[in-house]
């Protein structure tokens, strides 16, 4: 091996050899249980972000992990066409180059796109491979292929013959910028600082008038009533009456509505049903007439008369000058409102009457709760359960047509001749009614969210009944950001159970988001982004990843820094420098096939693997990805590096066969159980350590091997399971009398140590603290050139000669006398208490029984050291 890992070569060739042995492709025919996973796919717009690195991380580790434990593990890979977000990256070009998509045409511009989604695939799929992701490459879906398009379709068209799509004229949110209605999940409401315009509306009787207050003044152009609360007793007597509209001339009615805040301004709201959610709604109550005074480009239309063609930010200037001018504006106050803005351009959004598709999602969303709620989809963490709940309660009809040319088209075809609608899966070849052949196909595409919310099961081949769909769906689990928690889980539920009559996930984890080191979200305007590639180019893939799943406890978010990159990279290190050190004191005569021998570090090393094995297993099957991590790094960093290597010098560098094979199984087993953390470093050991020494039938790659709980070294079971950690506990002091002293660590001194179970250790003690020697004895160790250290079970000192303070000594000894004194008192009286003794469980008095007698011991130690 190399004295130094590099991570640059490896990350490169075991790719390419991992996918050269098909060790990531699925067996459907292998007759192993299948466990499967899909990808959250990436847009194909841009490169793998932090968010993206620590999803698939996860999704990797899960799939290793169940692939090394003998499941025919499936994850599928994929990338979303991304409607909008696509759209938008190729107009940009096409602006810069001083053209648009109206002048290309749309077959035209759609070609571009497609130009551009080919050259922009294939670097998302090479940063995937750079993670190390253990995809299955050969089932590589696109949400716009004709197969996953074929699912599309069908979905769409028998919704609609079934009454649960439709068309019509409803209140949408009209992105300006991007010329597209949007869906109510695809708004982002920000609050700004703005004005709360008071207006005066002139009864037409001239009996008086009232004051209604607005944030958008220039919407009361298109005023079809003023709104009153019904219980409302300083408006009863004007209900009904007509008032003469301040700048147009009409005359509009006085209405009453529960909808209308009596505490909200004067209490009287105006009502413009065509530029507002809860207007529109209460004049289709009331039957008023709507009147469209902005238009889809957000500009006034004819309909605001004298301010038709201004900008709807200029015409409320205007407005507002006319109306004060003419004496209507009583005051204006600051105000602080929420506006709608969209989520992809960022324009202020304009609430729209308009012609768009529409789906009835309501007996979908009950059966997604009720998924939920019986446990068939379990939620980790479970909190977002409530938040799924309160959603999928309050669902409305989702708007799904998108008046963009990057997408599935929407299979509705009108006869030119007669209006005749006809939606099917192919477009038909004439008309239906008349029988003419001028057919013309809705020019709108489908919300990105319909194709994806059919993932899980079209990528299977769905609606064809193919045996992947059998065997591989349901998926066996979900794993994703809580922030589509509704755009895409709740879509990908309601449509799994709507058309497979099947959740389409057993489990969702939601894993954190990524924050830098400050807790901030990262974004390029605060200049705080962390690129993951340059991670992997700068630390390498295996000490990202380690990082990632290491901090990835569920409910909390990740707060990622150079100081976090640079302790994974270490370890990556140490376990590297460990398995350099084995290597060289290993000769080819010793394998797995090797019988193994055993001492006592050997005994409590097979109990450490044992335990932290079984436990690191639990936590990935819980997800509980960063306590598996921190489990199997205490077990390279503390057990098998810090003590159990350096109990083992001497065994490697002069030990019998079967020791040095002992230490290989246990290099052996830490490999495979680090495999799905850190893949590229373990597989570069494993071929320099393992090449020739696998038992016949053993797979090559560290990949395809299995996950290492049931091995035959870990159940043996022997030696004294106290012995280590005493040995550690006095090695530890060792090092603490070396530090307080101010000793250079590196210093030899004489020890002495009163337990001599731990002779045996004594060259692994001199070596690991640096002693001069190591004398044991069972007398008294104190003299007054001597630090000493009270231990359980004994005491160690140090034979510092004219190094040595004894009043610094004696302080100490002191303070841990009164320390120990402090701690018993509690413990003493509540031994002493009868009514505790004879209630309290067994285990429960044994226990404190065994703290009070260790007390006692170290007390009783440390008043013979002060005499």
């Amino acid at each position: 091996m190399d004295k130094a890992f590099d991570f640059k070569t490896a990350q490169t060739r075991w790719y390419e050899v991992w996918e050269e042995s098909k060790a990531f492709e699925a067996a459907p025919t292998s007759g192993k249980a299948p466990w499967s996973i899909v990808i959250p796919p990436p847009n194909i717009t841009g490169n793998l972000h932090m968010g993206h690195a620590l999803v698939n991380t996860l999704h990797d580790v899960l799939t290793r992990f169940k692939r090394a434990q003998g499941f025919d593990a499936l994850w599928v890979p994929g990338t979303d066409h991304a409607g909008i977000a696509t759209q938008m990256m190729v107009e940009r070009q096409l602006k810069a180059e001083g053209t648009d998509r109206h002048q290309l045409g749309r077959d035209a511009f759609e070609k571009r796109i497609w130009d551009w989604k080919e050259k922009n695939q294939g670097a998302i799929e090479h940063q995937l491979k750079r993670l190390g992701c253990s995809v299955d490459w050969t089932r590589n879906r696109f949400t716009l292929d004709p197969s996953l398009n074929k699912a599309v379709r069908k979905v769409f068209v028998e919704s609609y013959k079934a009454g649960r799509i439709y068309r019509g004229p409803r209140m949408i949110q009209w992105d300006p910028a991007l010329q597209t209605a949007l869906s109510d999940l695809e708004v982002k409401y920000e609050e700004r600082r703005g004005k709360l315009w008071h207006l005066r509306y002139p009864l037409a009787d001239g009996s008086g008038d009232v004051v209604v207050a607005t944030t958008r003044p220039e919407t009361m152009l298109g005023d079809t009533a003023v709104a009153v609360h019904p219980d409302d007793e300083r408006y009863q007597g004007m209900i009904g009456k007509l008032m003469n509209h301040p700048l147009t001339g009409r005359q509009i009615p006085v209405v009453a509505d529960s909808f209308v805040d009596p505490a909200f301004g004067t209490g009287c709201v105006k009502v413009t049903p065509a530029h507002d959610p809860n207007d529109f709604a209460a004049g289709q109550r009331l039957k008023l007439d709507s009147i469209t005074i902005i238009g889809f480009d957000a500009k006034m239309t004819a309909a605001a008369g004298a301010y038709a063609g201004l900008d709807r930010f200029e015409a409320r200037k205007r407005v507002v000058a006319d109306l004060e001018e003419q004496g209507f504006l009583v005051k204006v106050e600051d105000y602080t409102h929420k506006i709608s803005l969209s989520d992809r351009s960022g324009a202020v959004l304009e609430p729209l009457v308009s012609e768009q598709w529409f789906m009835d999602v309501k007996e979908a969303a009950a059966k997604a709760l009720e998924a939920v709620n019986s446990g068939a989809i379990q939620f980790t963490p479970e909190h977002h359960t409530a938040v799924w709940n309160h959603w999928l309660t309050n669902i409305q009809d989702w708007c799904i047509s998108r008046q963009l040319v990057w997408g599935h088209r929407i299979p509705a075809w009108t006869c030119a001749k007669c209006g005749e609608l006809h939606v099917e899966l192919e477009q038909p070849s004439a008309c239906h009614a008349c029988g003419a052949n001028e057919l013309k196909q809705d020019p709108d595409t489908l919300d990105t969210w319909f194709s994806s919310a059919l993932w899980p099961f079209s990528v299977f081949g769905w609606p064809d009944e193919t045996e992947e769909l059998k065997r591989y769906y349901p998926t066996s689990v979900l794993i994703t950001g809580y922030d589509i928690l509704f755009f895409w889980v709740a879509r990908m539920a309601m449509a799994g159970l709507t058309w497979m009559g099947e959740v389409p996930f057993r489990k969702v984890y939601f894993n954190s988001l990524v924050r830098d080191a400050s807790g901030q979200k990262m974004s390029k305007t605060k200049g705080n982004v962390i690129d993951p590639l340059e991670v992997m180019e700068e630390y390498g893939t295996d000490a990202l990843r380690f990082s990632l799943a290491i901090m990835a406890a569920p409910g909390t978010d990740i707060a990622m820094s150079t100081a976090r990159l640079e302790a994974s990279r270490n370890f990556c290190n140490k376990l590297w420098n460990a398995s350099r050190f084995v290597q060289m004191n290993l000769d080819e005569s010793i394998t797995l096939a090797t019988e193994p021998e055993f001492g006592e570090a050997e005994y409590w090393m097979i109990g450490r693997m044992r335990d932290s094995l079984a436990a690191v297993t639990k936590a990935l099957e819980e997800f509980r990805f960063h306590e598996a991590s921190d489990l199997l790094y205490h077990l390279v960093w503390d057990d098998f590096c810090a003590t159990y290597i350096e109990l083992a010098k001497v065994q490697l560098q002069s030990g019998t066969k079967g020791q040095k094979a002992a230490i290989l199984h246990f290099l052996d087993l830490l490999l495979r159980a680090l495999h799905p953390f850190v893949p590229f470093l373990t597989e570069e050991i494993h071929e320099a350590m393992m090449d020739g020494r696998l038992p016949a039938g053993e797979p090559r790659l560290l990949a395809q091997r299995s996950w290492p709980v049931n091995e035959k070294i870990l159940q043996v079971r022997g030696g004294d399971a106290a012995i280590i950690p005493r040995f550690q506990e006095v090695l530890s002091a060792i090092l603490r009398l070396k530090a307080e002293q101010g000793v250079d660590p590196a210093k030899r001194v004489p020890a002495l140590c009163s337990i001599t179970d731990l002779e045996p250790f004594a060259e692994a003690l001199k070596s690991i603290a640096r002693l001069e020697s190591v004398a044991f004895t069972q007398g008294d160790i104190a003299s007054p050139t001597r630090v000493v250290a009270v231990v359980a079970g004994g005491a160690v000192a140090l034979e510092l000669a004219g190094l040595k303070d004894p009043a610094a000594e004696k302080a100490k000894l002191e303070k841990e006398l009164a320390k120990l004194e402090k701690e018993l008192e509690p413990l003493r009286a509540r031994l002493a208490d009868d009514s505790f003794v004879t209630k309290a469980p067994e285990a429960a008095v044994a226990k404190l029984r065994g703290q009070a007698e260790e007390k006692e011991q170290r007390l009783h130690q440390v008043k013979a050291l002060l005499q």
